[in-house]
């Protein structure tokens, strides 16, 4: 994943002796991309004026490049993509699959609890570093919730047939209801631990949750944080929908979540799987503590939109994410972006029918940190007889003192964490 983000007014892209050109004659920027030579998969548009020709959009889909166009408070206008591969008979297998409760029922749970477990396993990485995330009360939680998921059963019944005026369709459509009502009230308790890092972090932020009193989904951010969320959503289904073409699946027909009338379900039970890559994304943007309220703007309705170099920042932890790469299959390191392709293209042979098992198959992430809340604690902590006695630089301590003062991510060298790992020396009232 490598998208270029193309913002503010004016920019025009054309095709140029053979050549993509991207320029902004009011900002005085200019880029252009020889044949072939791109290293960019993706163009994000986030501009409010400007043109493109018919040549330069032949010329991203010859590159094979995503051309995605957002509106002007960060969402998903819409997207180009390359032509996807011509596959007929799988997606009468997806409709089949759709219509056949068992199946559904099966990869609508597999999706649902792949989402919970991820969700869980990056709570339970950021509790390394955040006191406020109380895991004992997720735990807690997780395993009421999980006695009313084994109550949840498919229902093993033909399509089309009633049992004294009860349509089985109408029941197999309240099974997947009461696995959406398992999966909303786990992510309800997610978000309130995750509220309590970004208030820690940016409490002038006023962040209360992803719904508002104005619209219920949260399109038009009221608040900074959620202007963040949106935008990285935004970036995640475009990838999901880029990742659902190349394999040619329907991303009109969902398994967990219902069909709709201008919807993409596929696209949502697929983004449930690695939302949580975005939520890190946010968190890791605002641990940096560069962004202000100043690096958004304000509408005339009171919403907040990202300003361009906030959405470059955040598009690039973004780009790291999914790109990090973890031991796969045969112990290989694959990044995010492929183990996504790879667990579609599985869902697809299961779909098709050439495989009879399915299992969504993503390694958890591992927040590669050496400032975890105890050696955190110590460095707050520590007396000037201490840091003596460690042998610890009384300029390095203060420094490490004041960035975690002011909630920052530090980065403490293995020689001092060491010595932290080893335990203060007690120092006496009289030392």
């Amino acid at each position: 994943m490598n998208p270029l983000l193309i913002s503010g007014f004016g920019t025009s892209i054309y095709v140029e002796k053979r050549k993509l050109v991207i320029c902004n004659k009011l900002e005085n920027t200019f880029q252009e991309f020889h044949p072939h030579k791109i290293d960019h998969d993706g163009i994000i548009i986030d501009g409010h004026t400007g043109n493109i020709s018919f040549e330069a959009m032949r010329w991203m889909m010859k590159h094979n490049i995503n051309m995605v166009l957002l509106n002007w408070n960060g969402n998903l206008l819409a997207n180009t993509l390359p032509d996807q591969p011509k596959s007929g008979k799988l997606r009468i297998r997806q409709y089949e699959k759709y219509l056949d409760d068992n199946y559904r029922f099966e990869i609508a749970s597999k999706i649902t609890q792949t989402k919970v477990e991820h969700s869980l396993n990056l709570l339970l990485e950021l509790s390394r570093y955040y006191d406020s995330i109380d895991m004992p009360r997720i735990t807690q939680s997780v395993k009421r919730e999980r006695q009313f998921l084994l109550k949840i059963t498919p229902k093993n019944q033909h399509l089309g047939m009633k049992i004294k005026g009860k349509n089985l369709r109408s029941e197999s459509s309240n099974q997947i209801k009461k696995l959406m009502t398992y999966e909303g009230r786990i992510a309800e308790v997610c978000l309130s631990q995750i509220t309590s890092i970004y208030n820690e972090l940016y409490p002038e932020f006023h962040f209360t949750g992803r719904k508002d009193k104005t619209n219920s989904r949260n399109y038009n951010a009221s608040d900074e944080i959620n202007a963040l969320l949106n935008y990285g959503y935004a970036i995640l289904e475009s990838e999901i929908r880029k990742s659902l073409n190349a394999i040619g699946l329907d991303y009109a027909v969902g398994f967990l979540h219902e069909i709709n009338q201008s919807k993409t379900p596929l696209v949502y039970d697929i983004q449930e799987l690695f939302r949580w890559i975005i939520d890190l994304s946010v968190i890791q943007l605002l641990e940096e503590k560069k962004i202000k309220k100043s690096d958004f703007i304000t509408t005339e309705n009171y919403h907040i939109r990202l300003k361009e170099k906030t959405a470059k920042m955040l598009i690039e932890k973004i780009r790291k994410n999914f790109n990090h790469k973890k031991k796969y299959k045969n112990n290989k390191k694959f990044s995010y972006q492929n183990i996504l392709q790879d667990n579609l293209q599985q869902l697809a042979n299961f779909i098709s029918g050439k495989k009879k098992d399915f299992e969504f198959d993503i390694p958890k992430i591992t927040i590669q940190r050496n400032d975890d809340v105890q050696i955190r604690e110590k460095i707050l902590n520590m007396t000037p007889q201490q840091r003596k006695l460690s042998g610890i630089n009384k300029s390095t301590l203060w420094y490490l003192k004041s960035n975690l003062t002011k909630g920052k991510k530090v980065m403490i060298y293995d020689k001092i964490k060491t010595k932290l790992e080893n335990g203060m020396p007690n120092v006496s009232p009289k030392a």
